[in-house]
């Protein structure tokens, strides 16, 4: 495996957000261009991703352009953001290096399966099924090297497995570290406003593209970056999606300021911890945060369901891991008020739980009238 410092060419970055189906040819139009553009050199290819499943079909399709990246002399990198469920983890296999965020996750399950006719063409989708979840399940091992079996693959139902669990299984090759702290550079700050839900795959992935291209940027190597935040949260993956974005940004030198300055509720909690021990959380002193046990809607046969909860209860034990690191949210503190309503907070609360700064400044406009 090389070293990426070495490579002679800038990398090529892409990010892909959502479910990897019939609508993702314009991400597989990026690759099939990249092969084009950048025959005859050794120009690498990282990808970051978060996706909550597709259609196997057109998964390995994406798994089939990979390896023709690779043999045209291109290392193939992979960075898991947020989450990669079922069949997308194949994507996994065609890389040189796998790299998870520490707040990254995999899910993988049963296929779901839905036909209709004879039983004999029943029959015959239900194996032609089977074959493709062979081959997910040839992937997982093959990438394992050695540390799982078919069988074991084959048997889970609704795995939840975290980044550092994903390092021992051999499924990963590096869990990104937490950022360290970043020296403010003396350079023009970069803005950036996420105001509105994570329910969206669209909306995170719009805010993650523009940063995604604003990191790969010669120009901006160093820039100081500041988030306004205002967000009611959303959903979990998109939120920890995002947070990655912003961790990779600290981790490339760029010092991160978090600024809420009105609702941080639900998942939008987490974000000052992205920068609390290595950049800056600045909360508006009439900002509101917002603490709750996440929600979600269960359904289907009892098992399923069963194991849907424990997937549910996996990612929560993951993200509340998150808040702990703030001093004043203790472990205790977290179990009470997760059995209780939402838990509303002023900004002086947060602040005074270790979430970050206070800000009380009087603007500026109005204070040089008095003077």
């Amino acid at each position: 495996m090389k070293d990426s410092s070495v490579f002679t060419l800038p990398r090529q970055v892409f990010i892909f957000n959502g479910s990897m189906n019939n609508s993702m040819g314009d991400f597989l139009n990026l690759i099939t261009e990249f092969i084009e553009l950048n025959a005859g050199n050794n120009r690498p290819l990282l990808i970051r991703v978060t996706s909550s499943g597709g259609i196997p079909e057109q998964i390995f399709g994406l798994c089939g352009l990979l390896r023709q990246v690779r043999a045209e002399g291109h290392e193939v990198h992979v960075h898991v953001l947020g989450q990669l469920c079922n069949f997308t983890y194949a994507i996994m296999a065609e890389a040189d290096h796998r790299l998870i965020e520490p707040t990254g996750s995999f899910v993988f399950g049963q296929p779901f399966v839905s036909t209709e006719g004879t039983i004999t063409s029943a029959e015959s989708y239900l194996d032609y099924q089977d074959n493709l979840f062979t081959k997910l399940v040839d992937a997982i091992v093959r990438s394992s090297n050695g540390k799982l079996d078919a069988d074991t693959v084959r048997s889970w139902r609704a795995k939840h497995i975290t980044a550092q669990e994903a390092l021992e299984l051999g499924l990963v090759d590096e869990v990104l570290a937490m950022p360290s702290p970043v020296v403010k550079a003396k350079l023009p700050e970069q803005s950036i406003r996420f105001n509105g839900s994570f329910t969206s795959d669209v909306d995170v992935f719009n805010k993650a593209a523009w940063l995604n291209t604003w990191l790969e940027d010669p120009k901006n190597a160093n820039r100081p970056l500041r988030l306004y935040l205002t967000s009611v949260g959303g959903t979990v993956v998109q939120a920890l999606s995002l947070f990655g974005m912003f961790c990779e940004a600290q981790r490339q030198g760029h010092h991160l300021t978090i600024h809420v300055i009105g609702e941080a509720y639900s998942c939008a909690i987490w974000f000052p911890i992205c920068a609390l021990h290595s950049g800056t959380v600045l909360i508006d002193w009439q900002a509101t945060l917002m603490f709750h046990q996440p929600s979600s809607s269960f359904k289907g046969e009892l098992d399923v369901v069963r194991y849907d909860v424990a997937v549910a209860k996996a990612l929560y034990s993951q993200t509340r891991a998150l808040l702990s690191t703030a001093a004043g949210f203790t472990p205790a503190l977290v179990d009470e008020w997760s059995k209780g309503p939402d838990r509303y907070m002023t900004a002086a609360e947060a602040a005074a739980l270790g979430l970050g700064t206070l800000v009380q400044d009087i603007p500026r406009a109005r204070d040089a009238k008095k003077v």
